[in-house]
């Protein structure tokens, strides 16, 4: 199934919606009232909000899983230097090695970080980040 940016974009502005309505909170749940004493008397329950739950297919659209990539640097060759490529070549990039690094979401720029060692592994430390009508617009196409 293929999904189509305004589509997603209704569905993220449904949940949204649905967290607005419950509070700030994604689900809500009804309170029940207190037993009434022997020598009061019963009162009406307090009123109560109806539980709310995201939608299937908000719920579907925050599963999709999207390409999250890190960029040291990026080039232009022309196809002769492309052709010339072997083993143990060098290909100097045009960036200072202290500068932040792109991060990209879907092939688009979303933010930027510095590298960081998590264990054994690399990481980014993200010091800028775009909005989040950007990150989302980043999703689609």
């Amino acid at each position: 199934m293929i999904v189509d940016q305004n589509e997603i974009e209704a569905l993220l502005a449904q949940a949204d919606d649905l967290v607005a309505e419950a509070g700030g909170e994604t689900s809500v749940t009804a309170t029940a009232a207190p037993a009434p004493d022997a020598g009061t008397p019963a009162t009406a329950p307090p009123p109560t909000r109806p539980i709310i739950n995201a939608s299937s297919e908000v719920a579907r659209i925050l599963r999709i899983q999207v390409p999250v990539r890190v960029q040291l640097a990026s080039r232009q060759m022309n196809i002769a230097e492309v052709r010339k490529l072997s083993l143990g070549m060098i290909i100097e990039f045009h960036k200072a090695v202290d500068e932040p690094l792109d991060l990209l979401i879907n092939n688009h720029p979303v933010g930027r970080g510095v590298a960081v060692k998590v264990g054994e592994r690399f990481g980014l430390r993200v010091s800028e980040i775009r909005d989040a009508a950007t990150r989302i617009k980043s999703m689609g196409k």
